[in-house]
């Protein structure tokens, strides 16, 4: 049977193979124009603003390194959850607790993705704050991250997929669909690094949802693509100026909108619709800055509402006064952090319980951990729709 063509608005073309046709994406630069009209061009504005805000927020708290970890931490645990992961804030927070006191930890397999995308978020925007450009070797570097320890039997990480890939439809009934054969991946991300070092054609936005439909539909690697595909947004939106630090959880809108998602990628493949998934896109990043803005000004506020309510030098109203900045935490630390005896900082973790502002985590009477409530109550509350 002859392979369909597709309309000549389509971003790239069919390439027969059995039992589904390949689809082979032009290089970028796109041959045809994206029309912005005027709603793109609100919207656009709309999503400046609210990136804007919350960069412009983040360093005026005065607890701002936790505050972009814990940020980077709501990405790495939606973004594994994407991918079919189950694990929840607790466990990345106890994890990084127990890891200052203990030199062997089980880990799942959840967990060690969250942990790794973590990390290899960090590591990207570390790099990109030197003054490293996005590069084929950064991505690579990123993606041997991702899957240290969670690969799965023969895959080969830091490189290019030697084999062709089927991604299946979220609609019952459609047919998958087939990236590019492998033997165009190395042209075809050649062609993408070359734009995005570039500056990209159009405003940053609608490049960046240009880069990241490329990416997704090139699908280099033979796993990871969506996990490094979204820490590559918070990578570009760093490399464009509107972020200093990873205040940004992409992962969060995508995890909620996974249908709508694939399909209006698949749109722009098919019909070239390009329209609705930059309109998507950027409606994306808009509500996940929005989000962090309010997530952040929220725990602004429970600061000064901690200093107002535990104002003295005692034990317990320093720690109260500190639970921003050590969310996750066990007796020890809380010796450790204010040079007290053990009983000192058992008497204040008890009247911190007391008055509810932590709950220990473990249910154990030994290695007991502690975690602040209202602070997670932020961090872990549903994103925005």
């Amino acid at each position: 049977m002859p392979t369909r063509n597709l309309p000549h608005d389509a971003p790239g073309h069919l390439q027969e193979s059995h039992p589904h046709p390949y689809y082979i994406p032009e290089k970028l630069p796109l041959s045809s124009p994206i029309e912005i009209d005027d709603e793109l061009t609100t919207l656009i504005s709309d999503a400046s603003f609210q990136l804007g805000r919350i960069d412009g927020i983040s360093p005026a708290v005065d607890f701002s390194p936790v505050l972009y970890t814990s940020l980077v931490r709501i990405e790495a645990v939606e973004t594994a959850e994407i991918e079919g992961a189950d694990v929840s804030m607790d466990e990345v927070y106890a994890y990084h607790t127990r890891q200052e006191s203990s030199d062997s930890i089980d880990v799942s397999r959840d967990l060690q993705e969250v942990l790794n995308a973590e990390e290899a978020l960090q590591r990207g925007f570390d790099a990109i704050k030197r003054g490293d450009r996005i590069s084929i070797d950064l991505l690579q570097s990123l993606h041997e991250i991702l899957l240290d320890g969670v690969r799965n039997e023969g895959q080969v990480v830091g490189e290019w997929r030697t084999s062709d890939v089927y991604l299946p439809s979220p609609r019952g009934g459609q047919s998958p669909f087939v990236p590019p054969p492998h033997s165009k991946v190395s042209e075809l991300m050649d062609s993408l690094e070359a734009y995005i070092q570039m500056g990209g054609e159009h405003h940053p936005l609608i490049d960046l949802a240009i880069t990241h439909y490329q990416f997704e539909t090139i699908h280099p690697f033979a796993d990871g693509n969506g996990r490094l595909g979204r820490i590559l947004i918070v990578l570009q939106l760093c490399a464009d100026s509107y972020l200093s630090e990873p205040y940004l959880y992409p992962s969060a809108y995508f995890n909620r909108n996974k249908q709508d998602y694939v399909e209006k990628m698949r749109a722009v493949s098919e019909e070239g619709n390009w329209r609705d998934w930059i309109e998507f896109f950027i409606e994306g990043i808009e509500a996940q800055a929005r989000d962090s803005y309010e997530r952040t000004f929220k725990l602004r506020e429970l600061r000064r509402e901690y200093e107002q309510r535990y104002p003295n030098m005692k034990t317990s109203h320093r720690l109260a006064r500190t639970l921003l900045d050590m969310p996750y935490f066990t007796a020890t630390e809380v010796q450790k952090r204010f040079d007290v005896s053990p009983q000192t900082a058992y008497n204040a973790i008890d009247d911190l319980v007391s008055d509810g502002l932590i709950v220990e985590t473990t249910g154990k009477q030994r290695n007991r951990e502690y975690k602040a409530v209202d602070v997670f109550g932020i961090l872990e509350r549903p994103s925005a729709q």
